[in-house]
C-alpha cells in the first residue's frame, strides 16, 4: 500500500508537470515567454510565503545567499528558454526533451564532481544525443533556435540537479525553493518590463495556476520520495509521455510525428541505463 501511495503522488507530479506545459503553450500566443516566466516565479513565490510564515522565522534563515543567487539565475534562464521552446513545439517534444536531463546530469557530474563514468555509460550518453537529434531534427550545419532552447534548458536543469545534489542536505528544501524563485522573479522582471503586455483576468488565473503548479510538482515528488526509494519510481517517469500525448491532442490537436517516437525509443533506454548506473553507484557508496 505504501508503494502504491508513492506511485500515486509521483503520477500526480507528472500530471501537474504536463498541465504546466499546457498552460505555458496556451498563453504563449498572447504573452511573451519572459512575461510568462515572470508571473510563474512571482506566483510561485507568493504561494510559498504562507508555508514559510507557518514554519516561523527559521524558515527564512540561510547561510548561503550566493547559492540562492546562482540557483535563481539558472532557474530563470532555464524556464524562459523552456517556455520559448514550448511556444513553437508540441508538448510531447518538450516531454521527451525532459527525459534527457539525466544525460546532462551525468556529463556535468563528471566535470564538476569529478565522478568516474565507465565507457558503457558514455555510450548510452552518446545514444541519448542521437535521440535528441532525431526528436528535434535541427537544421544541418547550425542548430535552429528551438533546438537550442530545449538543449540549453535541459543542460541547465541538469546543472540544477548537480547543485541540489551537493547542497540539499545543507539548506532547508522549502527555503531553497523560496529564495530561488524570489531571485528568479527579480532577474526576469527587468527584461519583462520591456515587452510588458497587460494580462487579462483569465490569463492571470492561468498564471496563478502555473506558479502554484510549480510548487505542487515538488510537493508531490517529496511525498512520493518520502515513502519509497527514488529508483523504485523511475520507470513511471515515462508515463509522462503518454499524458503529454493526451493533453496535446485534446487541447491543441497535436499528434506526435514519427521522429518523436523514434527519438523517444532511443532516449528512454539510454536514460534508464544511466539511472541504473547512478542508483548502483549510490548503493555501493552507501555500503
Amino acid at each position: 500500500m505504501q508503494y502504491f501511495k508513492a506511485v500515486f503522488w509521483f503520477i500526480l507530479s507528472l500530471v501537474v508537470s504536463c498541465g504546466n506545459d499546457a498552460i505555458t503553450k496556451y498563453l504563449s500566443p498572447h504573452l511573451h515567454p519572459w512575461e510568462i516566466s515572470f508571473f510563474r516565479f512571482l506566483f510561485g513565490t507568493l504561494t510559498l510565503i504562507p508555508f514559510m510564515v507557518y514554519q516561523g522565522k527559521n524558515a527564512f534563515k540561510t547561510h548561503r545567499l550566493w547559492l540562492h543567487l546562482v540557483r535563481g539565475t539558472v532557474i530563470f534562464i532555464a524556464i524562459a528558454l523552456w517556455s520559448q521552446g514550448i511556444r513553437v513545439s508540441p508538448i510531447t517534444t518538450a516531454t521527451i526533451m525532459s527525459f534527457t536531463v539525466p544525460i546532462f546530469v551525468l556529463i556535468l557530474a563528471a566535470v564538476f564532481l569529478r565522478e568516474h563514468v565507465p565507457w558503457p555509460i558514455w555510450m548510452a550518453t552518446w545514444g541519448g544525443f542521437i535521440g535528441i537529434v532525431v526528436v528535434l531534427q535541427p537544421d544541418w550545419g547550425i542548430l535552429n533556435s528551438t533546438s537550442l532552447c530545449f538543449i540549453i534548458a535541459a543542460m541547465l536543469f541538469g546543472l540544477l540537479d548537480i547543485i541540489n545534489k551537493k547542497y540539499v542536505n545543507q539548506e532547508p528544501i522549502l527555503g531553497m525553493l523560496f529564495y530561488a524563485t524570489l531571485v528568479a522573479t527579480a532577474f526576469v522582471a527587468f527584461p519583462t518590463s520591456y515587452i510588458w503586455h497587460h494580462p487579462t483576468y483569465h490569463e492571470l488565473l492561468c498564471l496563478l495556476a502555473l506558479g502554484g503548479g510549480s510548487n505542487l510538482i515538488l510537493y508531490f515528488l517529496l511525498r512520493a520520495f518520502a515513502l519509497v526509494e527514488v529508483s523504485w519510481l523511475a520507470p513511471f517517469r515515462y508515463l509522462e509521455l503518454f499524458i503529454a500525448m493526451g493533453v496535446g491532442y485534446v487541447l491543441f490537436e497535436e499528434l506526435p510525428k514519427g521522429n518523436s517516437y523514434v527519438g523517444a525509443f532511443i532516449i528512454i533506454p539510454c536514460t534508464l541505463l544511466i539511472g541504473y548506473y547512478q542508483n548502483r553507484k549510490t548503493s555501493i557508496d552507501h555500503n
